[in-house]
């Protein structure tokens, strides 16, 4: 006996005024592809995803920025009101970084699952917060704080599939 079984993959989104994050899991890898629209031509600034309940008890962020016209694509943590640091291992893996015509488009991935200690497990359900547009920062690319309330939401990754 032959049972055909149709199987929907769908990736997540969050969507907001100019910015897209699609994101999925496939295997014990989460990809990642964030578009920014509308960028001026001399634009900087940084945007992120960060996993964790909140700055006071510590986010692990992945930061993109916008600086001198170029996407850079870092692993980060928070913790308080104050400017991330860089982790010690990086668990980001880039594939495409672009800034043309008004247009940012990073995609990149890291584990669900990570033997860093300031890394996020990303399995089952997690609180993620987006933030908003593209964010305030220093020329040396040092961020200042958002300008709006990252949106949280809680992530259910088995749920987003690529």
């Amino acid at each position: 006996m032959y049972i055909s079984v149709n199987v929907e993959s769908t990736p997540c989104t969050f969507v907001t005024n100019g910015q897209q994050i699609t994101y999925g899991v496939r295997g014990n890898t989460i990809h990642f592809r964030v578009v920014l629209t509308g960028i001026p031509p001399t634009g900087s600034g940084w945007t992120a995803i960060g996993f964790g309940n909140s700055m006071f008890s510590g986010l692990d962020v992945i930061v993109v920025r916008v600086l001198n016209g170029r996407v850079i694509v870092t692993d980060e943590f928070v913790r308080g009101f104050q400017s991330p640091v860089p982790d010690r291992q990086n668990n980001v893996q880039v594939y495409g970084l672009r800034y043309e015509n008004g247009v940012v488009v990073a995609s990149f991935s890291r584990s669900v699952f990570s033997n860093e200690q300031m890394d996020a497990n990303l399995s089952g359900c997690s609180p993620w917060k987006f933030s908003v547009g593209l964010n305030r920062m220093s020329p040396q690319g040092h961020l200042f704080h958002h300008s709006q309330t990252p949106v949280h939401r809680v992530v259910c990754i088995n749920q987003c599939t690529v």
